[in-house]
């Protein structure tokens, strides 16, 4: 048996446990080349050509997988599948069977379990590589038409991609929201009150005045008060419930949030964790956990904390796409105590950044299938002079999953301005409680907050824009593109990003829709199911170019050593000749690359 997977560290892995010949392709072997569009205008078929790197792969899978049982173990998404198909194409001839083995974890329990249910390649879902084929010829057709028409009309050097370009607009549109805000004077009124030593305030109900004359017109009624009366007292007993585990996004805001990680960074870490079998798949928009680990997480809890600190039966999360949860959420791959996550992270010779994801992980997931904070909650309302206010107040009175993983104030979505939290003394209806002063606080409205890193990809998602696996790409392509900057743990956009932005606004708008955007990836999913193809999908891309061509572009310099070695090695393979002319030039030569490629297939 062989194991081809695309890590080489994730390969060893396996190796070790299983002690089957495991290889590794390092990520994808094929594309589309560098120094043409590589799509066919008419039928949009592409021709893929090997990375000049790894020119021999190839033949070594070839030789590996010869009367081998092989099992494509790309990684369980698109682009996973994608490699599986590239490698099936070179080694079905030989292999004595292809298997499509689809991996999760790895651990001894997970390989077992993917190796049980691995099935012939042949029936497996070509969905996938369809739906990956549209994505990426899509964006290749956007590119490489869009990108030199963008760079001619502006005079400089410019990218257009049909994912990338709608998130720099969110960065633009948000920053110009920002700078047109204009800050208008509110004021808020509270009273304090006095109970026994206690103060505390409470609130009119009006909330927001907009008029100051209003706040001291009431202020002037009830100035000569000194007490209020209790006309309503309620107490009730609030649950605060866990969140799920995480899913990619969800991780990718957290850690931006809590650890300062950009989401490329934290996809990176991610990655390792994974390949060393300490967390799951980490490309995931499911909240489900096995139901055996949740298990173990309740003995654990048990033990450690005690059973207070358990639910009667396990949480429940639902992902908020219901196919998500035929795969899991982010977890741990075993149990263990946060005590033991440094001596798990140094023997597998990781870092101190990859043990605090690691850490930010297993914390979320443990609390998942904890009890709810439980806290006293209670309400007031007060009348002065036929004023009424409002006192609020929330004490904790069991922290349940909060001893585990406190939600920051960052991550709270519903927080609000004039949320606050105070201790409130008994009091009855009825009851006059003294009146020490009236407060009247001048606040300003205020623009919104710019996004960073972790909450764009929040909006993206949000929006339907991009998949769990491409986030992390987005926002490093328009960083490094110098669309937009990172300045102070916010994203802000650079003057070619606003430049852009503004002139595909007003040339080619339909690349910067949103909702054109997500309809796009709403379109892809339906490829997946077999019900759209992607050819359609790359034909209706087109068409919103025009069916232009791509304009014509320079012949540039001559080929690079590993481009005339990949192609002068093809030539041997199948008995071509090269013309001298087509040596002098890299794009001729990659064009002759490209043909001699397609003859082999043929």
């Amino acid at each position: 048996m062989l194991i081809i997977v695309e890590s080489p560290t994730k390969a060893k892995k396996i190796q070790s446990i299983l002690k089957v010949k495991t290889i590794s392709t390092v990520g994808h072997f094929k594309d589309l080349p560098d120094s043409s569009i590589g799509v066919d205008l008419k039928s949009y078929e592409p021709t893929f050509v090997y990375h000049e790197k790894k020119a021999n792969l190839p033949r070594e899978l070839r030789a590996a997988a010869k009367g081998e049982v092989v099992m494509l173990a790309g990684d369980p998404d698109r682009e996973g599948y994608a490699i599986s198909c590239h490698i099936h194409e070179e080694v079905k001839d030989v292999a004595k069977e292809c298997l499509r083995m689809e991996i999760y974890e790895v651990t001894e329990k997970g390989l077992k379990e993917s190796l049980a249910k691995a099935v012939p390649f042949e029936e497996t879902n070509s969905g996938l590589y369809n739906a990956f084929l549209g994505r990426r010829i899509g964006d290749r057709l956007v590119g490489y038409i869009l990108s030199p028409i963008t760079s001619k009309s502006l005079r400089g050097k410019y990218s257009v991609g049909r994912v990338q370009s709608p998130a720099v607009r969110l960065v633009v549109d948000r920053e110009r929201e920002i700078r047109n805000f204009v800050s208008t004077p509110y004021w808020m009124l509270d009273i304090m009150l006095d109970k026994d030593g206690t103060q505390f305030l409470a609130r009119h109900i009006r909330g927001k005045f907009e008029q100051i004359a209003d706040a001291e017109a009431i202020i002037a009624v009830i100035q000569a008060q000194t007490h209020a009366l209790a006309e309503k007292v309620v107490r009730k007993e609030v649950k605060q419930s866990p969140k799920p585990p995480f899913t990619t996004v969800d991780l990718q805001a957290a850690a931006a949030v809590r650890l300062k990680y950009a989401p490329e960074q934290t996809m990176k870490l991610a990655q390792a964790l994974f390949d060393h079998g300490i967390i799951t798949y980490h490309r995931t928009d499911s909240v489900r956990m096995d139901d055996a680990f949740i298990g173990e997480i309740r003995e654990f809890l048990g033990k450690a904390l005690g059973d207070e600190y358990l639910p009667p039966k396990p949480n429940q999360h639902k992902s908020k796409n219901s196919q998500a949860d035929a795969h899991e959420g982010i977890r741990p791959t075993h149990m263990h105590s946060t005590a033991e996550i440094a001596d798990i992270i140094r023997k597998e010779g990781l870092t101190q950044e990859h043990a605090r994801l690691y850490e930010l992980i297993f914390k979320r997931a443990v609390a998942s299938q904890m009890a709810p904070a439980r806290f006293d909650s209670t309400t007031m309302l007060f009348e002065v002079a036929g004023e009424r206010f409002k006192a609020s107040g929330r004490v904790l009175i069991f922290d349940g999953f909060l001893k585990v993983y406190a939600e920051l104030e960052e991550e709270n979505e519903k927080k609000g301005e004039d949320d606050r939290l105070q201790l409130l003394p008994p009091v009855e209806v009825g009851e006059l409680v003294p009146k020490l002063k009236e407060i009247l606080d001048e606040k300003k409205t205020k623009p919104p907050g710019r996004f960073t890193l972790g909450s764009l990809v929040k909006e993206l998602e949000k929006l339907g824009i991009g998949r769990p696996s491409t986030y992390a790409a987005i926002t490093k392509n328009i960083t490094d593109r110098g669309y937009v900057k990172e300045e102070k743990g916010k994203v802000v956009p650079m003057p070619p990003g606003e430049t852009l932005i503004d002139y595909l606004r007003g040339q080619h708008g339909w690349v910067i829709d949103y909702e054109l955007t997500s309809k796009m990836e709403g379109f892809l999913d339906l490829v997946v199911e077999n019900k759209e193809t992607w050819q359609r999908f790359c034909r209706g891309v087109h068409n919103k170019m025009g069916f232009s061509i791509p304009p014509a572009r320079s012949s540039g310099g001559g080929p690079s050593e590993g481009q005339l070695k990949y192609a002068n090695d093809l030539a041997a393979r199948n008995n071509l000749s090269i013309p001298e002319e087509t040596l002098k030039s890299g794009k001729a030569l990659s064009m002759w690359i490209e043909e001699a490629v397609g003859r082999k297939k043929s």
